[in-house]
């Protein structure tokens, strides 16, 4: 197979993170990994925990990750936002500032995240979209050094980078979510510290949930630790937290000072909710928001795209539902099972109503509590946002990450990347703008007085807004403790990882028509190997760009295989009306077992990753075929 050679990170609008900027061919010798990320993408989130851990497992020898910010939003693209997000989300590597994607449209990437992994000889190795599977990551990072030491080609020693000073520290970093109580008191999800506090009304801290270390573990408030908490809801005495890094959703009881973990088992989940399932043992998806519902608290689940349920009844196990969303990400109107949702990461409720601020279609939605059904207030698609005021049908906001009601039935929403705060009259079915001069506001709150009080979160403040925008001064923090140093435990221990295929064809882009069509599989057993008759075949597909215009059928498979050198698999897939060609990409990962040609005694587990670059043209075809050869187990 031929090796393609890795293109120059450039044309650059900034390098940050290192005091200089890295070629590709200083970094010779050395695995390098690409991070094609952007700061507003959940999944994006979800892989820079996996690219910390390999960076500690690897530490010390010739490996280096180098994120590269290809914006999705304009508000996004600047070299002091991305600095932001990588304060924010601890990012450690060096990261360059793609200026206007040039270094994406060099490296044909079509979506966010997405990896790409370089042999030591600068030459490309796979590229892979979509969150990493840690075990074949590892596996491809340690066969490539392995084939590099015995080439001659690997660094005596990692690339040395200075990444320059570290930033100041105030009473908040990043402060995310806000919740008021009936008395005053102020909840704030002090994310960048790792920590709730909580408030008088004079901003004078009387709890602190969350020792300052990152981590999972409740009990005590005072050794307590927290990974990114965001959104908080009051329920009497006790606060709730979702605590977004670590996928939970904990309970602190204020009279007895103790967290506890309520929902989420601490790892990600890998799919949507789908039933309703103890709470305790399901694996959520970065949990952003709350809202306390009688005796049920309703979620925005912004890593699955969907909206959940949980509830508690008194001396039984907490369960947790969906509430609405099946997981595509997409705006889709209409009943629980047909509404689609994108990164929803901000929640208000009047009455039945539950408004939701859907991120990443810059959308605020609203759910009927009593019908399940969901309507589009404004927003229009993923793709679909900017800075337009007046009637609703033809206004744009740009990733608003909250929303909240006032006393007189107006919407205030938090336009994060517009840095302002935007109003709708629902009445006159009108948006305009309140104020301006906020950076990336995560939360608002309408207080009885028509005051709001805003999480000003790039400015590491909470501010107090007047009903006519005026900005009335930051709420005073006193008495927070202070953090304590960073203090990270080893990685976790990786099992191993079956013989695997890792993204490492390279395809050309297909066309594909709009309407009903159909993608065909041939799975391949590798030379001398056949599938194991009878044994469990599952298959597994993602649009991981353009799926609001790509739809499959079914997104897991569970088959049982033939036997025999290969198999076809076929799922049916639907286009949405197109004018233009756009550029979407379909995922595809098969675990079967296989056995030795000759010898059924001989079997072990195989697994292969694929990525097909589609162009969803108004004449394409309505087929897609592809192969997709299985891993030689090591056996």
């Amino acid at each position: 197979m031929e090796r393609l050679r890795a293109p120059e990170l450039e044309p650059s609008l900034a390098w940050l993170n290192t005091a200089r900027p890295l070629r590709i061919r200083e970094l010779r010798g050395h695995v390098v990994i690409l991070d094609f990320w952007t700061s507003c993408c959940v999944n994006c989130m979800h892989v820079l925990p996996v690219l910390r851990d390999l960076e500690r497992r690897y530490a010390g020898r010739p490996v280096q990750v180098i994120g590269v910010h290809s914006a999705k939003f304009p508000g996004e693209a600047r070299p002091e936002r991305v600095a932001d997000a990588i304060a924010r989300h601890e990012v450690e590597h060096p990261v360059v500032v793609d200026a206007d994607m040039g270094i994406w449209e060099r490296y044909t990437v079509r979506s966010w995240p997405t990896l790409v992994v370089l042999r030591t000889d600068g030459t490309i190795a796979a590229v892979a979209p979509g969150e990493p599977d840690p075990r074949a990551l590892d596996a491809l990072v340690a066969r490539l050094l392995r084939e590099a030491e015995a080439a001659g080609t690997l660094a005596a020693a990692p690339l040395t980078i200075d990444r320059g000073p570290a930033p100041t520290v105030g009473p908040l970093r990043f402060p995310g979510k806000l919740a008021r109580a009936s008395d005053g008191r102020v909840a704030i999800a002090d994310a960048g510290h790792h920590r709730v506090l909580i408030c008088g009304p004079d901003g004078q801290v009387v709890h602190t949930i969350g020792s300052g270390r990152r981590g999972l573990q409740d009990g005590p408030f005072a050794q307590a630790r927290l990974d990114d908490p965001q959104g908080l809801a009051w329920d009497r005495d006790s606060l709730w937290i979702c605590d977004a890094r670590n996928h939970c959703i904990l309970r602190a009881d204020l009279a007895s000072g103790r967290l506890t973990i309520v929902a989420g088992t601490g790892a990600m989940g890998e799919a949507p909710l789908t039933a309703a399932a103890p709470a305790r043992t399901t694996a959520l998806r970065s949990p952003w928001a709350l809202a306390c519902d009688g005796e049920s608290v309703l979620i925005a689940l912004a890593g699955s795209h969907q909206l959940a349920m949980l509830t508690c009844p008194p001396g039984q196990e907490p369960t947790i539902a969906p509430l609405a969303g099946g997981g595509r990400e997409a705006l889709v109107d209409g009943d629980a099972r047909t509404a689609c949702y994108a990164q929803p990461s901000g929640l208000a409720l009047t009455g039945s109503t539950l408004l939701v601020a859907d991120s990443e279609t810059s959308a605020i939605r609203a759910l009927d509590l009593r019908t399940r059904v969901t309507r589009t207030i404004v927003g229009a698609g993923l793709f679909d946002f900017g800075d337009v005021d007046g009637p609703l049908a033809a206004a744009r906001l740009q990733h608003a990450l909250a929303v909240a009601v006032t006393p007189d039935g107006e919407l205030i929403v938090a336009d994060t990347f517009n840095n302002s705060l935007r109003r709708i009259d629902l009445q006159r079915g009108q948006i305009s703008t309140l104020t301006r001069g906020l950076r990336d506001p995560a939360d608002v709150v309408a207080l009885p007085d028509g005051r709001l009080l805003v999480a000003d979160t790039g400015n590491h403040r909470v501010v107090w807004v007047a009903a006519d925008g005026a900005l009335l001064g930051a709420l005073e923090i006193r008495g927070a403790p202070a953090v304590p140093p960073a203090e990270d435990g080893p990685p976790p221990p990786l099992t191993p990882a079956a013989a695997t295929r890792w993204f490492d064809v390279p395809l050309a882009t297909q066309p594909l028509g709009p309407g009903p069509g159909a993608l065909a599989l041939e799975i391949a057993a590798p030379p001398g190997w056949k599938l194991a008759a009878g044994a469990p075949l599952r298959v597994q597909l993602e649009v991981s760009r353009r799926s609001d215009l790509l739809a499959l059928a079914h997104e897991t498979l569970a088959l049982t295989a033939d036997g025999g050198p290969g198999q076809r698999v076929e799922v049916g897939l639907q286009v949405a009306p197109l004018t233009a060609p756009i550029a979407s990409e379909l995922l595809a990962r098969v675990d079967a077992m296989l056995c030795r040609t000759g010898d059924d005694g001989v079997c072990a587990p195989s697994q292969a990753w694929l990525r097909l670059p589609l162009a969803l043209t108004p004449d394409g075809p309505k087929l897609l075929r592809a192969e997709l050869p299985l891993a030689t187990p090591d056996v």
